[in-house]
């Protein structure tokens, strides 16, 4: 990328200027102080960046207040010829060997701020923009610019600022930082979040005062006596003493021993109901077999009590039966079901005779089919010599037509020679013959076949017959079993399902086993466990009466069901120690007594809610001090990282600055240039850890800068879009030694191009300008020479 030209309107010392730059890559400003070089390079910086640099170092400097700024703004840009209504304005032609840009920038104010001008490429701010950023980008005048200010302002520049001289030699963390700062930030949240949360919390005093009151309410509910005989294990019985959640737990496990109390009485009234129904079923049973004994045994014969399906087994081969079809399609299918029922009237014998006879004649049948069918030819051919004969005439024009067109004739029907030659009389005499004899052989075959097939059909029938009259007699002796088992099942079933319902109850009992004397011996045992009435009610009031205590809600449920409720609300049981109604209802009112006091209840409860609140608090506080640890902790180890991988890195900068530096200089560093990070700064340092800006003179620091300006290019190179650069009076302080150095190093810069595609050299020394045009001349490369005629 190269700079055409530029034009320049209401700049500064120029009212209308435009400067051709003759598509040169080196580019020598050489005129007295005053004449505008310098104008000229403020002007493309100010085009390509909105700023000017060297000139805002200094306008900061000196301009401390608002009213100062004001009075030092004036004249700093537009030309003091312009009007007020009149716009700075310039325009730079920009090549990058292919196509032309023509960025413009223009502004009414008369002050150094970027954001108080615009910038445009083909009157689009957002090409302009687009453009700026990844060819200029935000430290333009840092990296392109090498003059005398910049040598001055090293020596006033705090260590704490040199971090921006150095930017481009080391990575940027600016993300990283960002991060940082963010946690920062979010510890310093926590920390007023924290604050917040511990201002929320119940003083101490506060709470102590209310613990004063509930001690006093305490003694006054002491009125009501709380029994002192213990009721299970781990009972307090000073419950004076106990907080309202402890009270409130007392009060459960107490109403958890009621629970147990009930399920247990609960559970020998299910026992009992279950002795009854064992009772009742067995009388039943006993019943049963005096009444049915023969038809059970029968049944159990049949082992009608273990599977029903003999009953389905039968009925399904029944059917099966009735859904033979037995036909002459499928009889010799259904023979095979029909055999094996074992029925000496359709044997296996009776059948294999009668289908070899079957197929015997069958066999015949079809034989006496294809001789009828091979004499006759499907009937066409007899059909052809019924025709022919009856056509005689036709016959022998077809011969006599033949034989007068080809010269010889065959017969069309047997293919003889002799056709051609024979007398009419005897040409259809044979087929006569052939017709007649042929005829009376056919009739004969089909008479045979016709006899053959009533044979067929009639010993079809006759095994028909047989099979069907065999499945009749075996469906109606099923239909019989099946009758029969239906209705000693009918008979018997309430007896075993009466065993069976026993038996859940008592597996020890054996169905076929079962007779009324060990009936007898299984009733008395049962009876025996069957509670007296008067008892079994006794019981149920006890569990109804604790329960109704507890205030447990019945559900229209059954006992079983209340049981499995009771056992589900006791959880792990208690080791009661003494139980009684009496004593039960003592403690529970008691507790409830002492828990309904409304003074001690409210004074319980905001306690309550003070503690939970505070709780609370702290829990959240913890999170939040955690957060916080976690966020400073990581904020620290970044910038720690951050320093120790930039301290490395400022290491390796102080040897190419070296480098540079002893190639310019008359007395080279011995061991180098030390860049060093430290204490937030940069401090800059020679071999025996001097501070440079301390022991260099004025045109050393001006070496010095020129090293920086050049290393910079080399590290900047690879991603550089703009290789366009700017030395402006920087040689001033230097000797000859230094000047010829750095006219050597600047020349071989500018041969390869690899580094610098442009240069723009200002000098107001006619001997630096000569030597400079001599250097360039002598490494054949040109350069545009503006002097004072050009630039006024």
């Amino acid at each position: 990328m190269i700079i055409r030209k530029v034009k320049i309107k209401n700049f500064r010392g120029y009212t209308d200027k435009t400067i051709y730059f003759q598509d040169k890559t080196v580019v020598l400003l050489a005129a007295a102080n005053g004449i505008g070089k310098t104008t000229v390079v403020d002007a493309i910086e100010w085009c390509l960046t909105g700023d000017i640099r060297r000139l805002k170092e200094a306008f900061d400097s000196r301009s401390t207040n608002t009213a100062e700024r004001k009075l030092n703004t004036n004249g700093i840009l537009k030309n003091r010829e312009a009007d007020d209504k009149e716009k700075v304005e310039v325009v730079l032609w920009l090549y990058d060997g292919e196509k032309e840009l023509i960025l413009k920038r223009e502004q009414k104010k008369d002050e150094l701020d970027k954001d108080s001008s615009k910038a445009t490429i083909d009157n689009s701010e957002e090409l302009a923009k687009s453009f700026i950023q990844e060819y200029v980008g935000d430290s333009f005048y840092n990296f392109h610019f090498c003059d005398v200010q910049k040598s001055f302002n090293i020596q006033n520049t705090k260590r704490t600022d040199l971090d921006e001289l150095f930017s481009e030699f080391i990575t940027n963390y600016d993300a990283q930082k960002q991060i940082a700062t963010n946690l920062d930030i979010f510890a310093e949240d926590c920390d007023r979040y924290i604050e917040d949360k511990e201002n929320q919390k119940v003083s101490q005093n506060e709470i102590d005062n209310l613990q004063k009151q509930i001690d006093i309410a305490r003694e006054d509910a002491k009125n009501t006596k709380y029994p002192e005989t213990g009721f299970y294990s781990g009972e307090v019985i000073d419950i004076y003493k106990l907080k309202r959640d402890d009270l409130n737990q007392q009060k459960k496990d107490i109403e958890k021993c009621g629970y147990q109390v009930a399920g247990e009485s609960i559970y020998k009234l299910i026992k009992n109901e279950e002795f009854k129904q064992q009772q009742k079923l067995i009388k039943e049973l006993d019943a049963l077999l005096e009444n049915k004994g023969d038809l059970i045994k029968s049944a159990l014969e049949e082992r009608l009590n273990i599977d029903t399906e003999i009953i389905t087994t039968l009925e399904i081969k029944q059917n099966r039966l009735k859904d033979l079809s037995l036909s002459k399609d499928t009889i010799l299918l259904d023979a095979e079901s029909v055999i094996v029922l074992g029925n000496e009237g359709f044997s296996q014998e009776f059948f294999e005779t009668e289908k070899r006879t079957l197929e015997l004649k069958d066999k015949t049948q079809r034989e006496l089919a294809s001789e009828i069918e091979l004499l006759s030819k499907n009937n066409k051919m007899l059909s052809l010599l019924s025709n022919i004969c009856a056509n005689k005439k036709e016959v022998i024009n077809y011969r006599d037509s033949k034989l007068k067109d080809d010269g010889v004739v065959k017969c069309p029907i047997c293919g003889s020679e002799a056709f051609g030659i024979m007398d009419e009389a005897k040409i259809l005499k044979e087929a006569e013959e052939y017709i007649r004899l042929n005829g009376e052989v056919v009739k004969e075959k089909e008479e045979a076949k016709k006899a053959l097939i009533e044979d067929i059909d009639a010993l079809y029938e006759k095994i028909i017959k047989r099979a069907k009259d065999v499945v009749d007699k075996e469906c109606e002796v099923l239909e019989k079993r099946i009758k029969s088992l239906k209705l000693l099942l009918e008979e018997t079933q309430p007896y075993f399902d009466k065993v069976n319902e026993l038996r859940k109850s008592r597996e020890d009992v054996i169905l076929e086993e079962l007779n009324k004397d060990n009936l007898k011996v299984l009733l008395d045992e049962i009876e025996n466990k069957i509670i007296e009435e008067s008892v079994e009610n006794e019981v149920k009031d006890t569990y109804q009466k604790i329960l109704t205590v507890i205030g447990y809600k019945y559900d229209g449920e059954t006992l079983k069901q209340t049981y499995a409720k009771v056992q589900n609300l006791i959880g792990s049981p208690l080791e009661i120690l003494n139980f009684s109604y009496e004593l039960f209802v003592s403690k529970i009112n008691s507790i409830n007594s002492f828990l309904s006091n409304q003074g001690l209840t409210a004074l319980c409860k905001k306690q309550d809610e003070n503690n939970k609140k505070n709780t609370d608090l702290d829990r959240e506080i913890n999170v939040l001090q955690e957060l916080k640890d976690r966020a400073t902790q990581r904020a620290e180890g970044i910038r720690n990282l951050i320093d120790e991988l930039s301290g490395e890195e400022y290491k390796k900068v102080g040897p190419v600055l070296c480098k540079f530096y002893n190639k310019l200089a008359r007395f080279n560093f011995a061991e180098g240039i030390k860049v060093v990070q430290e204490n937030d700064g940069i401090t800059l340092t020679d071999d025996k850890d001097k501070n440079i800006v301390n022991v260099l003179s004025n045109g050393q620091i001006s070496v010095f800068m020129l090293a920086h300006f050049f290393a910079g290019i080399s590290a900047r190179n690879k991603h550089e879009r703009m290789k366009v650069y700017f030395i402006d009076d920087l040689t001033a302080c230097m000797d000859d030694v230094n000047m010829l150095a750095f006219m050597d190093l600047l020349k071989y810069q500018m041969s390869s191009k690899e580094t610098m595609e442009q240069l723009f050299f200002v000098t107001c020394d006619d001997r630096i300008s000569r030597l400079f045009k001599y250097k360039m001349n002598g490494r054949g490369i040109e350069l545009c020479e503006l002097n004072e005629a050009d630039l006024l």
